[in-house]
């Protein structure tokens, strides 16, 4: 079902049913829900007010529904559930900046799917779409501003790669230490790329494949840590220029957390370079991020440009999925999911090396 379908005030009626009967809430209120742009592709976004009784009267929530995924799959592996017991392990055990998770539901009878409710942040959000440097709160802020922007979204990513493993609380098998973390995450998107690519094999996603094969680093002596995998300026909200949420953990694994570090420099260059723009003035450039970013975590960057195009290559697989879907909507022509932004991205970092 696509969301935008949904009846405004069924949708409340099913959440209030569900806070009521199936949490034990009392004194239910559910306001009608709005619907962020861009929502559907990875899941649905919902966002609702809802006042319940506690301890001392009612309370008030400012809430998120977040409802998998029904009509179109972007992720060939279902991490729905992952993300939430990982957003939840975090928000009770480590520094990273996170919104509260409520409760998880995966009894798809409600919505069609499982979904989870966790707390709304209240904040700013760096545009994908336009991008950020094009205009908005983000360009038209101070230089230092900026640069407040950036150092902070690398702290928040630091405080991921520093947090122990062994104090996350999850379920049993839910998030693995691979034998050899880098392989199996190479592994898993040659497989991703199979499954993207139906009956077209796409010629630049499997050039790069081949090399990050035969380009694979020895295994590092420092551990693996827990990744956030899309790690992203868009992915963050932000309160007086701080990280004050860490969103969107679809892509989280155990590995190297250069996974994260090559996907934070990838992207930004690509959705502000390579879309036509000037990267904002406030932002460092790569020696100085990387710098920042060893620096806190006391970890090597030697490797940095290895993982820059394995960021390339994973999301240039997950554009090739997302670009169907696009296409399939009128809204691009057929050539897109192998020729846009991202994979002009891999392709120059590619020449690079």
């Amino acid at each position: 079902m696509d969301f935008q379908l949904r009846d405004p005030g069924e949708t409340a009626g099913r959440l209030r049913a569900w806070l009521t009967d199936v949490r034990g809430l009392a004194d239910v209120e559910v306001g009608d829900p709005t619907i962020p742009a861009g929502t559907g592709a990875s899941n649905e976004t919902v966002l609702f007010d809802a006042t319940w009784s506690g301890p001392t009267g009612p309370e008030r929530h400012q809430l998120v529904a977040r409802i998998a995924p029904t009509s179109y799959v972007v992720f060939p592996d279902d991490t729905f559930a992952l993300q939430f017991h990982v957003m939840r392990a975090l928000a009770d055990a480590s520094s990273v900046p996170m919104a509260r998770m409520h409760w998880f539901e995966p009894d798809p009878s409600l919505f069609g799917a499982p979904f989870w409710i966790m707390d709304r942040v209240a904040g700013q959000i760096p545009s994908d779409t336009p991008p950020y440097a094009s205009g908005g709160w983000l360009a038209e802020a101070t230089p230092e501003q900026q640069h407040g922007v950036w150092v902070s979204g690398v702290r928040a990513l630091a405080s991921v790669h520093t947090t122990p493993l062994d104090g996350l609380s999850l379920p049993s098998g839910m998030l693995v230490t691979p034998d050899d973390p880098l392989a199996a995450e190479i592994e898993r998107y040659e497989r991703f790329l199979a499954w993207a690519e139906e009956d077209k094999p796409f010629e630049l996603a499997r050039a790069a494949l081949t090399w990050l094969k035969r380009n694979q680093p020895r295994a590092s002596v420092e551990p693996p840590t827990l990744c956030w995998g899309d790690a992203r300026l868009s992915n963050l909200i932000f309160q007086d220029f701080e990280v004050a949420a860490v969103l969107d953990w679809e892509m989280a694994a155990v590995g190297d957390p250069l996974l994260d570090l090559g996907w934070w420099v990838f992207a930004d260059e690509t959705l502000t370079r390579g879309a036509g723009f000037d990267r904002l003035p406030g932002f460092p450039a790569r020696a100085e991020t990387a710098a920042l970013w060893r620096s806190a975590t006391g970890r090597s960057t030697d490797n940095l440009d290895y993982f820059e195009v394995f960021a390339g290559l994973r999301f240039t697989v997950i554009m090739a999925r997302m670009g169907r879907l696009i296409v399939d909507m009128g809204l691009m022509p057929d050539t897109f999911p192998y020729d846009n932004l991202v994979s002009q991205g891999l392709r120059q970092v590619l020449s690079r090396v």
